[in-house]
């Protein structure tokens, strides 16, 4: 009778161990998702300007234009994006998402010519004053942001006027 109670309590205490285990990961990686991509919910802009729809407009020919598939796309607002957890977030002005965003045309769009590119550059940034980036590292080294914000990885925007997340891949 003695092993037996023995036998039970030893499976009711690694039972209730596994349990704990489970729900401590599960509550250790939504905090960590808590913490690093901040709840970026805007309400669907309901009918665009003509300037947010040409900067969606810019986005759709940018991504159709890389060299390389994949490198800028986008998908529906606040998705599942397989580079989540990010590592870190910043917000960007519509001016710094300009630079970037032509340092990106310049190296991953050399298909199109010169001009293209500035317009295309210009349009495309023009829907928010401001943008929330969530940064994924492909690097396992830290990052540092002495040298300014990185341009590797993955740059993941999200819910640009609730309507779209904006993935770049550098």
């Amino acid at each position: 009778m003695r092993v037996v109670y023995t036998i039970t309590l030893s499976t009711i205490c690694v039972f209730c161990a596994v349990l704990f285990s489970c729900s401590t990961v599960k509550e250790e990686k939504k905090q960590r998702q808590e913490t690093v991509a901040p709840n970026t919910f805007v309400s669907p802009v309901t009918e665009l300007t003509p300037v947010q729809q040409a900067a969606f407009d810019a986005l759709n020919t940018l991504q159709t234009s890389t060299d390389e598939m994949n490198r800028l796309y986008s998908t529906f607002a606040n998705a599942d994006q397989p580079f989540y957890p990010a590592d870190t977030s910043f917000s960007i002005t519509q001016s710094e998402l300009l630079t970037f965003m032509k340092q990106f045309v310049s190296k991953y769009c050399q298909d199109l010519s010169e001009d293209v590119k500035e317009e295309l550059v210009r349009a495309s940034v023009l829907a928010q004053e401001e943008y929330t980036v969530l940064y994924c590292n492909d690097e396992s080294l830290t990052q540092d942001f002495k040298n300014g914000l990185p341009t590797s990885g993955a740059w993941v925007i999200p819910n640009v006027l609730g309507r779209r997340d904006v993935i770049i891949i550098w």
